[in-house]
Order: C-alpha cells, then structure tokens, then sequence
C-alpha cells in the first residue's frame, strides 16, 4: 500500500471529523436505545446527558491539537477507500433492514446494525492511520452481539443494548481523540 505523509492540516482536519462523526453517530445511537425509558425523570436526564456530551464533544473537535510523536500516513487513496468502506456498510445496513423486516425478525436489527457499523470500523483504521478504530471497531461488535442476545427479549431492549453501547464507545473514541490529539 503506496502512502503519504498528511501534512499537518489534513491531518488534524481527519481528527476534527472523526471527533464530530463520533458525536453526532453517538447521539444517533443513543436514540436507538432512548425509546426503552419512560417518560419520567430518567428519559429527560439521559437526553441532557447525551446532548451534553454531542455538544461538548462537537465543541472540543476545535481543539484538537495532536500529540502524536510520528506523521500521520494516509493511503494515497485514503478518499476512495472510505467512501468504499461507507458505501459498503450501507448497502449491508439496508440489506439487513430489507430482510430482517422481511423475515419479521426485526427485534435482532439493532443488534445486526451494530455489527455492520463496528466491522466498517476495522478497516478505517489504516484507512485513517488511527489505530484506535480497531478498538472502537471491537465495542461496537460487542455491544452488537449483546444487542443480538438481548433482540430474543424484544426490539426496545436489543436497541437499548446495542444504542447505548455503541454511543458509549462512540463518545469515549471522540472524547480519546481530543485528549490524545
């Protein structure tokens, strides 16, 4: 794989980008899993919680200034590669939805989601030359299969699994990315 030194602004934009694209899918996922409160006390406060995190998160992609002691080297077609990577995770999401729903099994589709998302994860991570995907990659996948396991119960609780899961690993890779540059 033929690659490139980023220079520093390209660099630091990819940081500021993942850093926003883990916020606003975190909060996503999050609504995934929202619909399993009540309508009491605990949906109010995990709904402040989790605009306040998006919005901390969205705010601090400003400052991400990096730490790293080596250039970032991207894949001369790094571009190509993530659109590849986004295009294919959507054509199996919208797979997943066509049949799942098909088979009636819908209850097992955040859980499948799930697993699709994190698996387009593993390969960012050279992709982005952020070897931290691979672990964001992993947790979503758990958080996936729990989703999976949870889905035999009903589809409140598989999204409130596989929601709250991914949004936590999704916030704590853009939270990682700040602290770490």
């Amino acid at each position: 794989m033929e690659t490139f030194t980023a220079p520093p602004e390209l660099s630091a934009g990819v940081r500021r980008n993942g850093v926003m694209i883990c916020a606003f899918f975190g909060l996503g996922w999050y609504f995934a899993g929202h619909g399993v409160l009540s309508d009491g006390p605990a949906a109010w406060i995990g709904l402040a919680v989790a605009v306040a995190v998006t919005v901390a998160l969205a705010v601090a992609s400003g400052r991400v200034a990096s730490t790293r002691r080596r250039p970032r080297e991207l894949p001369k077609d790094w571009l190509r590669r993530n659109g590849l990577w986004i295009g294919f995770e959507v054509v199996l999401i919208v797979a997943a939805i066509l049949v799942f729903r098909a088979l009636g099994l819908v209850e097992f589709l955040p859980g499948t989601i799930a697993i699709i998302v994190g698996v387009h994860f593993i390969p960012l991570a050279p992709t982005f030359d952020e070897p931290m995907y691979r672990w964001t990659g992993a947790a979503v996948i758990v958080a996936g299969i729990a989703g999976l396991v949870a889905g035999a119960g009903d589809v409140a609780l598989a999204g409130a699994v596989a929601g709250f899961g991914c949004a936590a690993a999704l916030w704590l890779t853009g939270a990682a990315v700040v602290k770490r540059g």
